[in-house]
């Protein structure tokens, strides 16, 4: 084990997936940890021991700045955000409140205790659902490049009323507004309010206005920050002990694990005639490992005086549905039941990153491929079906 550098790194949603599997490496490299996490879908027995649990929802403010108070703390790392696309499109208030209102209140107590850097988890879906070939491999600039005049949001609801388009946008735009309107460090910007329009999901929506106040933030106050914008996530520790526990997983990986642990049905295919080399949708996917790292490598390079930033972080390179498939297939020595179903709409055939700036800047690069997700993955679902609180 490394000696403590002394420098203490609180790291909110740290009990996690992806958050515990980060708060690890921190230790293993010698930070002293400081883990901020409500347990709402964290988890106790994922946090390594070398870190300290404080127990404190964001959303309550008192709480959160006694943590400041009791830890000298040098960066933050959040990880801290309701994730799943589906639920922040029936309830995208929950949405706000949590991905945003509470990050900001986060940002409140950096400002107030003088904690100068932050390194935030943000996402593929920052980008929306790109429709021109030549978008890809998807690039950190593209939100700058592209100005659409109304919103893809997908449809959803806005108390009780069924919504899509730029109509469920200007409703979550009032929303916000009603809360930071009259402060004008935080009042969108017309430039603001085109690029949030990208996104199809309130949940990617509510990811980007995050990297936006944190823009508010770097030019007002001084605040510096990397927000790393990672894709599909998949795989689990090398050892099998640490990885996903989630209610209702979505990636395509853990449900074809489910499936052959009859967790769940036979898996569904959404689309089997798209133009690709076997008919099915590619995407980007990389390990949980490799996140850890590059939020590190995010951390360092902050720490060392550099300027904010945004990267991408995954493979570039896409893998086909069937792909994944066979991965787990190979890694479980068992055959996995699908069905083909119609596409899904706005899925494109293709996406997948430029991760170039994140190794020409970061020095980072994915180490994983997809084989080691697969075979990670099942190690730590086949021995843990019913995840932490399984054994």
């Amino acid at each position: 084990m490394k000696q403590s550098n002394n420098q203490t790194i609180l790291v909110t949603g740290g009990a996690g997936y992806i958050g515990s599997l980060t708060v690890k490496q921190l230790c293993d490299d010698g930070y002293d940890v400081v883990v901020l996490d409500s347990l709402e879908n964290g988890h106790r027995e994922a946090v390594d021991p070398r870190a300290q649990l404080e127990i404190v929802d964001l959303a309550d403010l008192d709480q959160t700045e006694k943590v400041f108070e009791k830890h000298k703390i040098e960066a933050v790392i959040d990880f801290a955000a309701y994730l799943a696309v589906g639920e922040s499109m029936e309830n995208p208030e929950k949405y706000i409140r949590n991905n945003v209102i509470n990050f900001i209140k986060l940002l409140h107590c950096m400002k107030r205790y003088d904690v100068r850097n932050i390194i935030k988890s943000s996402t593929a879906s920052t980008y929306g659902n790109p429709k021109k070939e030549s978008d890809f491999p998807l690039i950190e600039s593209y939100q700058e490049n592209y100005q659409p005049s109304h919103s893809a949001l997908l449809p959803g609801k806005w108390k009780d009323k069924e919504l899509e388009g730029e109509e469920f946008f200007q409703e979550i735009i009032t929303y916000y507004d009603f809360f930071y309107k009259s402060i004008p460090d935080f009042a969108l910007s017309q430039a603001d309010i085109t690029k949030l329009r990208i996104p199809t999901s309130v949940y990617g929506l509510t990811k980007l206005l995050d990297e936006i106040i944190l823009e508010k933030y770097n030019r007002i106050l001084g605040i510096n920050w990397v927000a790393l914008r990672y894709f599909n996530v998949c795989g689990a520790s090398l050892d099998g002990k640490m990885g996903e526990d989630k209610p209702k997983p979505t990636t395509l990986m853990t449900l074809a694990i489910w499936s052959l642990l009859d967790k769940i049905d036979k898996l569904q295919v959404f689309g089997n005639d798209y133009p690709t080399k076997d008919g099915t949708g590619i995407r980007d996917y990389v390990h949980p490992l490799d996140l850890a790292t590059g939020h590190i490598s995010a951390l360092e390079y902050l720490l060392d005086g550099n300027k904010s930033a945004v990267f991408n972080l995954g493979n570039g390179t896409g893998y086909s549905v069937f792909e994944v498939i066979k991965a787990v297939e190979i890694a479980s020595h068992k055959k996995v039941k699908y069905e083909i179903k119609s596409r899904r709409s706005g899925d494109p055939a293709i996406s997948f990153c430029d991760p170039r700036k994140a190794k020409n800047i970061l020095g980072w690069r994915a180490k994983y491929n997809l084989t080691d997700m697969a075979e990670t993955a099942w190690k730590w679902h086949s021995k843990h079906p019913e995840g932490y609180n399984g054994g």
